[in-house]
C-alpha cells in the first residue's frame, strides 16, 4: 500500500511540475548542486535461520522466526552532479552523488524471533535501526519534453549502516538468570542498488526544481542475534533484508 501511495504522489508532483509555466528557455548541461526534502519508508524484514541450544546444537524454534519491521520518516539531503546534452539537445546523460539524512528504526518488544515465550513477563527484546546518513552514486538518463522540462530515470548504488540489537533479561526463557541482563548488537555497512524516476523543470538559466521517486534494495545482512553460550544462553542466527522507498522534492542551482 505504501508503494502505491508513493507512486501516486510522484505522478501528481511530476504533472504539477510539467504544467508550470516556463519562465525562460535554458539547457540542462553542466554542473549543478542542490538540496532535497523528502519522505522515506524503510522495510527491515527479520528472519531467524537457526536457533541453537547453549552447547551450539540446532534446536527447533520456540516462537515465530520472522518479523516485518518498518519505519517512515522525513528526510533531507544534498546532491551534486553533471549533465551532458546529446542527440541534438533532446537527450541528457548525467552522473550524480547524493547524501541523504534520516532515521529509521523498529522494535520487537516481546521476543527475539525464534526464541523465548512472547507471553512471558519480562521477556526478550529486539531492535533494528539504520544509520542516519545514506550515500548514493547514480547515472541518469533524461529526455527533454520541451526546452524547460526533462523527465529522467536513474540507476545507481547506495550505502547504508544497519544495526541490530537483541536483549535478554534474566527470565529463564533465553538466558540464565544468574547472568543477569544481557545485550548483544551487530552492525553492517550494506551496499545496495537504487532505481529512480523523476521530472525536472528549469525555472531560469540557473534554478531547477525536481520531483523524484526512488526504490533502493540493500539486500541481506546475516548476523548473530544472540550467541549460544554454554550454561548462559540459547542462540540465534538471523538475516535482515532492507528495502527503502523515497519520495523527494528538490531544488538545484546550475552553474
Amino acid at each position: 500500500m505504501k508503494k502505491q501511495y508513493l507512486l501516486a504522489m510522484t505522478g501528481a508532483l511530476s504533472i504539477a511540475a510539467l504544467s508550470t509555466p516556463a519562465m525562460a528557455e535554458t539547457g540542462p548541461g553542466g554542473f549543478y548542486a542542490g538540496a532535497t526534502l523528502g519522505y522515506q519508508t524503510t522495510d527491515m524484514d527479520w528472519k531467524t535461520n537457526l536457533t541453537l541450544a547453549p552447547n551450539g546444537s540446532v534446536i527447533a524454534p520456540s516462537s515465530d522466526t520472522t518479523e516485518s519491521l518498518d519505519d517512515s520518516n522525513a528526510s533531507y539531503g544534498l546532491f551534486t552532479g553533471y549533465n551532458w546534452v546529446v542527440g541534438q539537445g533532446k537527450w541528457v546523460l548525467g552522473a550524480e552523488f547524493s547524501a541523504v539524512q534520516t532515521d529509521a528504526s523498529d522494535e520487537i518488544r516481546n521476543r527475539i524471533p525464534g526464541l523465548g515465550d512472547p507471553n512471558s513477563n519480562p521477556t526478550s527484546f529486539s531492535e533494528v535501526e539504520t544509520d542516519d546518513l545514506a550515500l548514493g552514486l547514480s547515472l541518469r538518463g533524461g529526455y527533454m519534453l520541451h526546452d524547460n522540462t526533462m523527465v529522467y530515470s536513474s540507476l545507481g548504488v547506495s550505502q547504508l549502516e544497519v544495526e541490530t540489537t537483541s536483549t535478554c533479561p534474566a527470565d529463564t526463557n533465553v538466558c540464565n538468570p544468574s547472568d543477569g541482563f544481557q545485550r548483544f548488537s551487530d552492525d553492517e555497512r550494506m551496499d545496495g542498488w537504487t532505481l529512480g524516476i523523476g521530472a525536472e523543470h528549469f525555472l531560469s538559466d540557473n534554478l531547477v526544481l525536481r520531483a523524484e521517486y526512488r526504490y533502493t534494495d540493500y539486500g541481506d545482512f546475516d548476523f548473530t542475534a544472540i550467541p549460544a553460550q554454554s550454561g548462559s544462553s540459547l542462540g540465534a542466527d538471523a538475516t535482515i533484508e532492507v528495502v527503502r522507498q523515497t519520495l523527494e522534492l528538490g531544488a538545484a542551482y546550475k552553474f
